[in-house]
């Protein structure tokens, strides 16, 4: 004897039956139900899900190539609220971009090598960092030589935070030493001071070697009016000076080359007052 429960199922079952019978109708019928049926659910509960995740960037989920010890500036943070990155939705087709040109900006970034969007909603910058090479001696406008202030730059002359070191770090770099020079340009720019520029370009070669030789600063000789190029000297820890000459890539025909001027600048037989301009011939004075 039949329940009403099994005369209910049976039409269903009879329904199903003649579905797999005409397999001409199955395979239209199912492409059909399977999209209807994704529509619903994407609208119920994948748009929300999706949004969630991918309207906005949380800064919590942006990973980036882990900062030397010298950085100490929070990069994520200082990025993420200068940029507003929190309105830039990943699913904008100019989202890397967009990340990519607001960590370019940061003064401690050289270069961002490559953005990726990653499951989850999270996303990996690939960053190279600048480095210290100098500090530059300056003083305030109206102050006097008692109290001066270090600029940290690059090879480059490009402007550090100087937050990130304290007074004391300031002793571990090469310092420059260009008389009645400032800058009021902003970190990630460079000092604005061709003199500088140059002797920040010298400072990060001679900078692994600024121990061994007793280096402490890096001064401009003469009068910058009068030539095209910078003219730089070096000042050693017993204040005897030599002379360097341009700065590293921009020697003139006839100058020595960074390589030969470092060969006798490490020379222990080196003379006081050396001119390295002449190195690699018999007399080396200026």
């Amino acid at each position: 004897m039949r329940s009403p429960k099994d005369e209910k199922i049976r039409p269903i079952r009879e329904f199903i039956t003649r579905l797999i019978k005409a397999p001409a109708l199955l395979a239209l019928l199912w492409p059909c139900l399977l999209i209807v049926c994704g529509a619903v659910a994407w609208n119920r509960w994948g748009r929300e899900r999706l949004s969630e995740e991918f309207v906005s960037i949380d800064a919590s989920a942006i990973e980036i190539t882990q900062p030397p010890e010298f950085i100490r500036s929070p990069i994520v943070e200082t990025v993420y609220q200068n940029a507003d990155l929190k309105s830039v939705s990943l699913l904008d087709r100019s989202a890397a971009t967009r990340i990519a040109s607001a960590f370019s900006v940061h003064p401690w970034v050289r270069n961002v090598s490559s953005v990726r969007k990653l499951p989850g909603g999270k996303v990996d910058v690939r960053l190279d960092y600048r480095e210290p090479a100098a500090m530059v001696r300056v003083f305030k406008p109206g102050q006097t030589e008692e109290h001066p202030y270090y600029f940290p730059v690059d090879c480059e002359g490009v402007l550090l935070p100087s937050g990130d070191f304290a007074r004391s770090e300031t002793l571990e770099f090469i310092h420059i030493d260009v008389p009645g020079t400032y800058s009021t340009n902003p970190m990630g720019t460079r000092f604005g001071d061709p003199r500088v520029e140059a002797a920040a370009t010298l400072a990060a070669v001679l900078h692994p070697l600024r121990r061994e030789l007793a280096i402490t600063a890096i001064e401009v000789y003469g009068d910058s009016r009068l030539n095209t190029q910078p003219q730089l000297e070096i000042r050693l820890a017993d204040d005897s000076k030599v002379f360097w000459g341009s700065a590293p890539g921009t020697e003139p025909p006839g100058e020595a080359t960074t390589e030969m001027k470092l060969q006798y600048l490490m020379d222990p037989n080196l003379p006081q007052d050396a001119d390295l301009r002449m190195a690699g011939r018999n007399r080396m004075g200026r």
